[in-house]
């Protein structure tokens, strides 16, 4: 009877709605603690918040609102629950779960804190293209750096590095011009249509109120695209600019994904600096100097490379197989640290091919990557709704340019031996291999001790964050044994020994650190 209530009463109200309180309901099994979990009831409360376009505000702080003295049963049972509307349109909004001391309930707080958490990197935008002169402006710039240095990846880095800059100076004048325009247009605009209101209408007068209104809708739509491709939406309807909606789903976006904080030693910690410290104290030790086992093989390996697919494993790279490995990038990734993403390449590749090939040679004659080719930010993806501590999020690795065509040039003559390397039973990550064999085998396998009535035992393995944790001599030992070259072996140790990263912590990264296992 209560959820019906309450759907009445917002149906009947003409605004944003805020509910708060102690609800004595949980939406999760992870929400109770030493009682039993209602799966009806927290169907039922679930049902009602969906019904009424509700959405939960994010708390910080402890997880649980409601214990016992003994705190032999806890729950939560308090929280805020208010419109979507109002989560998009106040991004900032978050609740605070407080200290009890007599009380059985903790207080809530609910409260819109902005935290500055420093300076983000550069990010390219594909709208950007459309400008009027961007293509000129960057081809003229790029072919403008002389840079001299023998290093053709540092070259390029540094090169990379200069037209970022002159990109941020270009756009950011380019908008400060818009918004000009666009303030000018409008109150053009509202002139004619206060002359028109008064009934002084001209053929003259309608022709510059269309074009000033032409011009003012395609500065608009301009801005949507741009709103679109943070908001990772499609352009799916052509000349739709409903720049307020993309808006929203930014904001609400920013707000699910955004970190208010983190739990340390049974302490919150909200402020910016130690928030940043505390990831980056975590995944430096996850990714620091493995432990001193190590498995040497000794085994013999039935397969082995040839000389000639060792050979064709290490001949240089021409320019349609790095054209290729470029085209193979997805469009739209997620940049790394550099800003850049592939469509950016494939626009300029005539002007940036020459510079890719000369990096690309340094790679292969020298065989190491240089410092700041092979930076990455490790983005971090909560792995529920209310994440509270360093373990609760997913890092994913956002890999710069130029080190994701290297990557790929070697993974492209990889793939072309690989299937007579690993044995035909592995069906997962080969190409032309499917991962149901493996299902379907042993469904057979089953099926055939049933039918023979014969005793069997399943034993599955699972290495926990495997990628993690590999070492990298143990992969160097493993390359040994299948018989790859020399050269070889030295891209793959300097792919990984290059290898240094930074945590993004809402958008703002921590200072660099240097891995010493693991793949990213």
């Amino acid at each position: 009877m209560l959820w019906q209530y309450l759907l009445h009463i917002i149906e009947g109200w003409n605004g944003e709605v805020i509910i708060m309180g102690d609800f004595n309901e949980v939406r999760t099994a992870e929400e109770r603690f030493g009682s039993i979990f209602n799966v009806n009831g927290a169907a039922a409360f679930n049902s009602f918040i969906n019904s009424g376009g509700l959405v939960e505000v994010p708390s910080g702080g402890y997880t649980f609102t409601w214990a016992l003295k003994s705190a032999a049963k806890m729950s939560k049972l308090d929280r805020f629950l208010i419109s979507e509307d109002l989560m998009r349109a106040c991004p900032h909004i978050s609740s605070i779960t407080l200290d009890r001391f007599l009380s059985d309930h903790r207080p809530i707080l609910l409260r819109e804190l902005n935290l500055d958490y420093g300076p983000t990197p550069f990010r390219f935008f594909h709208n950007w293209f459309d400008l009027e002169g961007f293509n000129s402006f960057v081809s003229s710039t790029w072919n403008s750096i002389s840079i001299q240095e023998p290093n053709g990846m540092l070259m390029f880095v540094k090169k990379l590095k200069i037209l970022k800059g002159q990109i941020r100076l270009w756009v950011k004048d380019k908008k400060d011009k818009a918004n000009i325009v666009k303030k000018n247009l409008k109150k053009k605009i509202a002139d004619i249509d206060l002359h028109l209101d008064k009934g002084d209408v001209t053929p003259v007068t309608l022709g510059d109120r269309l074009a000033s209104f032409n011009k003012l809708l395609e500065l608009e739509k301009t801005e949507a695209i741009d709103l679109a491709q943070k908001a990772k939406i499609k352009w799916a309807i052509e000349g739709d600019e409903n720049s307020k909606y993309f808006h929203g789903i930014i904001n609400k976006q920013r707000n699910n994904l955004a970190i208010r904080g983190i739990m340390a030693d049974g302490h919150w910690i909200e402020e910016p600096s130690a928030v940043k410290n505390e990831f980056l104290s975590h995944f430096k030790d996850r990714f620091d100097v493995p432990c001193k086992n190590r498995l040497f093989l000794d085994m013999p390996f039935p397969n082995m490379l040839s000389s000639d697919q060792i050979l064709d494993l290490e001949k240089p790279f021409s320019k349609e197989e790095i054209k290729g490995a470029v085209w193979d990038c997805g469009l739209n990734k997620s940049p790394g640290p550099d800003g850049f993403t592939f469509e950016f390449y494939r626009k300029f590749w005539p002007i940036l091919e020459e510079d890719i090939k000369v990096a690309v040679d340094h790679f292969f004659h020298h065989g190491y990557v240089q410092k700041g080719g092979n930076a990455s930010f490790i983005a971090l993806i909560p792995k529920s709704p209310d994440a509270k501590m360093v373990k609760d999020f997913r890092p994913i690795s956002l890999i710069s340019s130029l080190y994701k065509i290297i990557t790929k040039l070697l993974a492209n003559r990889l793939v072309l031996v690989v299937g007579g390397l690993v044995n035909e039973v592995q069906s997962a990550f080969i190409a032309n291999r499917q991962i149901l064999d493996g299902p379907f085998i042993l469904n057979e396998i089953i099926h055939w001790c049933k039918a023979k009535k014969k005793q069997s035992m399943i034993f599955k393995v699972d290495f926990e964050k495997a990628f993690d944790s590999v070492r990298w001599d143990f992969l160097d030992d493993i390359l040994e044994k299948f018989g790859f070259g020399m050269r070889w072996r030295d891209w793959i140790q300097s792919c990984l020994k290059s290898s240094r990263g930074s945590i993004l912590v809402n958008g703002s990264p921590t200072s660099e650190f240097q891995f010493h296992k693991g793949l990213k």
